[in-house]
């Protein structure tokens, strides 16, 4: 079974000023999500994926791609055995699930979402 990319987040030195541009250029309507610093731009009816909008914690903008995992800690547990390594530690969304930053060998940077509300 392939894991696919399911989410995007825009990582940006200046929320406000990327949001204006978003909303602008593309249409987009970020909306709080989770807490009032993360936005999200649902894809809505159309092809694409939802677009999470949030303030870069490092201040170097960057986009990250997120692929949906069934179970975080199994995948994770996946990642190191294969070279890569955890760069943010699981962390809890409320009434969403988990997620986590990982890179592959190389350094790209992906994160990854587990499903479970109850996390």
């Amino acid at each position: 079974m392939t894991q696919p990319v399911t989410y995007v987040e825009l990582h940006s030195p200046d929320l406000e000023v990327s949001v204006h541009f978003f909303t602008e250029v593309f249409g987009w309507d970020p909306q709080p999500f989770a807490s009032q610093d993360y936005l999200v731009s649902p894809a809505g009816s159309t092809h694409g994926i939802d677009a999470g909008l949030l303030v870069a914690r490092d201040g170097a903008p960057r986009t990250v791609s997120v692929i949906n995992v069934v179970s975080l800690d199994e995948t994770v547990k996946q990642v190191t055995v294969h070279g890569g390594r955890v760069v943010v530690e699981p962390f809890a969304i409320s009434g969403v699930g988990r997620g986590c930053y990982i890179t592959d060998p190389t350094g790209l940077l992906v994160g990854l979402h587990e499903n479970n509300p109850e996390a």
